[in-house]
Protein backbone atom coordinates (compact mmCIF):
# COMPACT_ATOMS: atom_id res chain seq x y z
CA UNK A 1 0.00 0.00 0.00
CA UNK A 2 2.95 2.31 1.02
CA UNK A 3 4.42 1.86 -2.32
CA UNK A 4 1.23 2.36 -4.37
CA UNK A 5 0.47 5.99 -2.47
CA UNK A 6 4.11 6.60 -3.43
CA UNK A 7 4.05 6.45 -6.74
CA UNK A 8 0.26 8.21 -7.12
CA UNK A 9 2.15 10.89 -5.00
CA UNK A 10 4.92 11.07 -7.64
CA UNK A 11 2.55 11.74 -10.34
CA UNK A 12 0.88 14.51 -8.72
CA UNK A 13 3.66 16.46 -8.18
CA UNK A 14 4.86 16.12 -11.15
CA UNK A 15 1.73 16.70 -12.87
CA UNK A 16 1.66 19.92 -10.91
CA UNK A 17 5.19 20.93 -10.63
CA UNK A 18 4.83 23.58 -13.67
CA UNK A 19 2.64 25.66 -11.74
CA UNK A 20 5.64 26.09 -8.93
CA UNK A 21 4.17 25.53 -5.26
CA UNK A 22 1.88 29.19 -4.79
CA UNK A 23 -0.36 28.92 -7.77
CA UNK A 24 -2.39 26.37 -5.87
CA UNK A 25 -6.00 26.75 -7.88
CA UNK A 26 -4.17 26.73 -11.07
CA UNK A 27 -2.63 23.29 -10.08
CA UNK A 28 -6.10 22.13 -8.79
CA UNK A 29 -7.72 23.07 -11.68
CA UNK A 30 -5.24 21.21 -14.29
CA UNK A 31 -5.88 18.26 -11.77
CA UNK A 32 -9.39 18.42 -11.99
CA UNK A 33 -9.53 18.33 -15.91
CA UNK A 34 -7.10 16.06 -15.94
CA UNK A 35 -9.89 13.78 -13.62
CA UNK A 36 -12.63 14.49 -15.87
CA UNK A 37 -11.33 13.51 -19.15
CA UNK A 38 -10.43 9.82 -17.39
CA UNK A 39 -13.17 9.77 -16.19
CA UNK A 40 -15.08 10.37 -19.54
CA UNK A 41 -12.68 7.80 -21.49
CA UNK A 42 -13.44 5.13 -19.30
CA UNK A 43 -17.00 5.72 -19.34
CA UNK A 44 -17.21 5.77 -22.94
CA UNK A 45 -14.97 2.64 -23.74
CA UNK A 46 -16.77 0.50 -20.90
CA UNK A 47 -20.32 1.39 -21.51
CA UNK A 48 -23.33 0.45 -24.68
CA UNK A 49 -24.36 4.49 -25.83
CA UNK A 50 -27.47 2.06 -27.33
CA UNK A 51 -28.69 0.88 -24.26
CA UNK A 52 -27.84 4.23 -22.34
CA UNK A 53 -29.72 6.18 -25.14
CA UNK A 54 -32.67 3.70 -24.90
CA UNK A 55 -33.36 4.01 -21.11
CA UNK A 56 -33.04 7.86 -21.64
CA UNK A 57 -35.64 7.92 -24.21
CA UNK A 58 -37.85 5.10 -22.26
CA UNK A 59 -37.70 7.53 -18.76
CA UNK A 60 -38.64 10.46 -20.94
CA UNK A 61 -41.54 9.17 -23.05
CA UNK A 62 -43.11 7.85 -19.97
CA UNK A 63 -42.61 11.68 -18.44
CA UNK A 64 -44.18 13.13 -21.92
CA UNK A 65 -47.11 10.02 -20.80
CA UNK A 66 -47.86 11.37 -17.32
CA UNK A 67 -48.15 15.26 -19.06
CA UNK A 68 -50.61 13.81 -21.36
CA UNK A 69 -52.65 11.41 -19.58
CA UNK A 70 -52.69 13.96 -16.12
CA UNK A 71 -56.41 13.26 -15.97
CA UNK A 72 -56.26 9.81 -15.62
CA UNK A 73 -54.74 8.12 -12.20
CA UNK A 74 -54.52 4.89 -13.61
CA UNK A 75 -52.62 5.97 -16.99
CA UNK A 76 -50.55 7.97 -14.18
CA UNK A 77 -49.89 5.28 -12.02
CA UNK A 78 -48.75 2.98 -14.95
CA UNK A 79 -46.40 5.14 -16.55
CA UNK A 80 -44.69 6.33 -12.85
CA UNK A 81 -44.13 2.83 -12.10
CA UNK A 82 -42.81 2.37 -15.81
CA UNK A 83 -40.58 5.32 -15.32
CA UNK A 84 -38.93 4.07 -12.12
CA UNK A 85 -37.94 1.07 -14.02
CA UNK A 86 -36.22 2.44 -16.65
CA UNK A 87 -33.99 4.18 -14.25
CA UNK A 88 -33.63 0.94 -12.88
CA UNK A 89 -32.31 -0.17 -16.38
CA UNK A 90 -30.45 3.27 -17.17
CA UNK A 91 -28.54 2.49 -13.65
CA UNK A 92 -27.56 -1.01 -14.78
CA UNK A 93 -26.04 -0.04 -18.10
CA UNK A 94 -23.84 2.84 -16.12
CA UNK A 95 -22.90 0.79 -13.31
CA UNK A 96 -19.84 -1.03 -14.82
CA UNK A 97 -17.89 2.36 -15.35
CA UNK A 98 -19.52 3.58 -12.03
CA UNK A 99 -17.63 0.27 -10.50
CA UNK A 100 -13.92 0.62 -12.29
CA UNK A 101 -13.58 4.19 -11.23
CA UNK A 102 -14.87 3.81 -7.50
CA UNK A 103 -11.45 2.83 -6.17
CA UNK A 104 -9.26 5.38 -8.80
CA UNK A 105 -11.38 8.36 -7.34
CA UNK A 106 -11.20 7.79 -3.60
CA UNK A 107 -7.52 7.46 -4.01
CA UNK A 108 -7.86 10.80 -6.25
CA UNK A 109 -9.77 12.95 -3.64
CA UNK A 110 -7.73 11.41 -0.80
CA UNK A 111 -4.45 12.65 -2.52
CA UNK A 112 -6.00 15.93 -3.98
CA UNK A 113 -6.99 16.50 -0.26
CA UNK A 114 -3.89 16.02 1.13
CA UNK A 115 -2.80 18.54 -1.41
CA UNK A 116 -5.83 21.13 -1.45
CA UNK A 117 -7.50 20.54 1.74
CA UNK A 118 -5.30 22.20 4.41
CA UNK A 119 -3.15 25.39 4.12
CA UNK A 120 0.55 25.38 5.41
CA UNK A 121 1.41 26.77 9.12
CA UNK A 122 3.20 30.03 9.25
CA UNK A 123 5.84 31.53 10.82
CA UNK A 124 4.60 32.90 14.71
CA UNK A 125 2.54 30.86 14.51
CA UNK A 126 1.44 26.92 16.53
CA UNK A 127 0.13 23.60 15.78
CA UNK A 128 -1.08 20.97 17.86
CA UNK A 129 0.23 17.43 17.79
CA UNK A 130 -2.12 14.67 19.02
CA UNK A 131 -1.26 10.77 19.32
CA UNK A 132 -3.28 8.03 20.44
CA UNK A 133 -1.53 5.06 21.77
CA UNK A 134 -2.56 1.16 20.59
CA UNK A 135 -4.12 -0.94 22.94
CA UNK A 136 -5.50 1.27 25.45
CA UNK A 137 -1.62 1.75 27.02
CA UNK A 138 -1.36 4.10 29.79
CA UNK A 139 -0.25 7.71 27.99
CA UNK A 140 1.26 8.14 31.72
CA UNK A 141 3.40 5.29 31.23
CA UNK A 142 4.84 5.64 27.80
CA UNK A 143 8.29 7.35 27.07
CA UNK A 144 7.19 9.79 24.38
CA UNK A 145 8.54 12.60 22.89
CA UNK A 146 8.57 15.06 20.15
CA UNK A 147 11.96 16.99 18.65
CA UNK A 148 12.38 19.43 15.62
CA UNK A 149 15.32 21.53 14.06
CA UNK A 150 15.59 24.82 14.68
CA UNK A 151 12.67 26.59 12.76
CA UNK A 152 10.18 24.42 15.11
CA UNK A 153 10.20 23.87 18.94
CA UNK A 154 8.05 22.46 21.51
CA UNK A 155 6.27 25.23 23.41
CA UNK A 156 3.84 23.27 25.76
CA UNK A 157 2.74 19.97 26.72
CA UNK A 158 2.91 16.59 26.60
CA UNK A 159 -0.84 16.84 27.47
CA UNK A 160 -1.95 13.47 28.27
CA UNK A 161 -5.28 12.31 27.98
CA UNK A 162 -5.48 8.84 30.21
CA UNK A 163 -9.63 7.98 28.85
CA UNK A 164 -8.62 8.11 25.36
CA UNK A 165 -4.38 7.04 25.25
CA UNK A 166 -3.79 10.52 23.38
CA UNK A 167 -0.76 12.84 24.02
CA UNK A 168 -1.00 16.20 22.38
CA UNK A 169 2.22 18.79 22.65
CA UNK A 170 2.16 22.49 21.08
CA UNK A 171 4.26 23.14 18.80
CA UNK A 172 5.29 26.72 17.60
CA UNK A 173 6.65 27.74 14.40
CA UNK A 174 9.76 30.35 13.90
CA UNK A 175 10.55 29.88 10.75
CA UNK A 176 9.13 29.74 7.08
CA UNK A 177 10.16 26.47 5.67
CA UNK A 178 9.46 22.87 5.45
CA UNK A 179 10.82 21.35 8.97
CA UNK A 180 11.86 17.83 10.23
CA UNK A 181 10.42 16.53 13.15
CA UNK A 182 10.70 13.31 14.88
CA UNK A 183 8.30 11.70 17.24
CA UNK A 184 10.15 9.14 19.51
CA UNK A 185 8.79 6.40 21.24
CA UNK A 186 10.37 3.37 23.28
CA UNK A 187 13.74 4.04 21.53
CA UNK A 188 12.14 4.33 17.79
CA UNK A 189 11.73 7.08 15.61
CA UNK A 190 9.01 8.44 13.61
CA UNK A 191 10.53 11.20 11.61
CA UNK A 192 7.69 13.39 9.65
CA UNK A 193 7.71 17.26 7.97
CA UNK A 194 5.99 20.28 9.62
CA UNK A 195 5.17 22.19 6.39
CA UNK A 196 5.20 26.32 6.78
CA UNK A 197 5.94 27.06 3.63
CA UNK A 198 3.56 27.23 0.00
CA UNK A 199 4.03 24.03 -1.09
CA UNK A 200 2.36 21.48 -3.89
CA UNK A 201 3.13 18.72 -2.14
CA UNK A 202 0.85 16.44 -0.09
CA UNK A 203 0.47 18.07 3.66
CA UNK A 204 0.75 15.11 5.73
CA UNK A 205 -2.44 15.89 8.90
CA UNK A 206 -2.88 12.46 9.82
CA UNK A 207 -2.35 8.84 9.77
CA UNK A 208 -3.51 5.91 11.21
CA UNK A 209 -2.11 2.08 11.72
CA UNK A 210 -3.94 0.37 9.27
CA UNK A 211 -2.60 -0.73 6.40
CA UNK A 212 -5.00 1.43 4.10
CA UNK A 213 -3.98 4.61 5.68
CA UNK A 214 -1.10 5.26 2.74
CA UNK A 215 -3.66 5.53 0.58
CA UNK A 216 -5.93 7.04 2.01
CA UNK A 217 -3.73 9.22 4.15
CA UNK A 218 -1.17 10.26 2.26
CA UNK A 219 2.06 12.88 3.11
CA UNK A 220 3.09 11.09 6.22
CA UNK A 221 5.27 7.95 6.88
CA UNK A 222 3.74 4.95 8.15
CA UNK A 223 4.88 3.87 11.72
CA UNK A 224 7.63 1.82 12.70
CA UNK A 225 7.12 -1.54 13.42
CA UNK A 226 6.18 -2.16 17.28
CA UNK A 227 5.87 1.61 17.95
CA UNK A 228 2.75 1.45 19.83
CA UNK A 229 1.30 3.89 18.03
CA UNK A 230 -2.90 4.10 16.40
CA UNK A 231 -2.89 6.91 15.51
CA UNK A 232 -1.28 10.51 14.60
CA UNK A 233 -2.33 14.01 13.72
CA UNK A 234 -1.20 17.48 13.32
CA UNK A 235 -3.57 20.37 13.19
CA UNK A 236 -2.82 22.60 9.48
CA UNK A 237 -5.68 25.32 9.15
CA UNK A 238 -7.80 24.30 6.54
CA UNK A 239 -7.37 26.16 2.98
CA UNK A 240 -10.07 27.72 0.81
CA UNK A 241 -10.00 28.57 -2.94
CA UNK A 242 -11.05 32.11 -4.96
CA UNK A 243 -14.27 30.73 -7.53
CA UNK A 244 -15.57 34.09 -8.59
CA UNK A 245 -16.22 36.27 -5.45
CA UNK A 246 -16.47 33.52 -2.81
CA UNK A 247 -13.56 31.26 -1.49
CA UNK A 248 -14.57 27.66 -1.03
CA UNK A 249 -13.68 24.45 -0.72
CA UNK A 250 -11.20 22.32 -3.04
CA UNK A 251 -13.80 19.57 -3.69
Amino acid sequence: MESISRIITLILDLLVWPFGPERHTLGLVWLSLLSGAGMALVFRTTTDPLKIRAAKNRFRSYIYEMRIYQDSLRAVSVAFYQSLWSNVLYIRAVLPPLLILAIPMILVIAQLDARYGADHLTAGGTTVITLRLAGGTDPFGAGIGITSDSGAVVDAGPVRIPGSSEISWRVRVDEEGTHEASLSADGREYPFRLVAEPSHRSIGRSRGARPFEALLHPGLPPFPDGSGIEYIHVDYPGASYPLLFWRMHWI
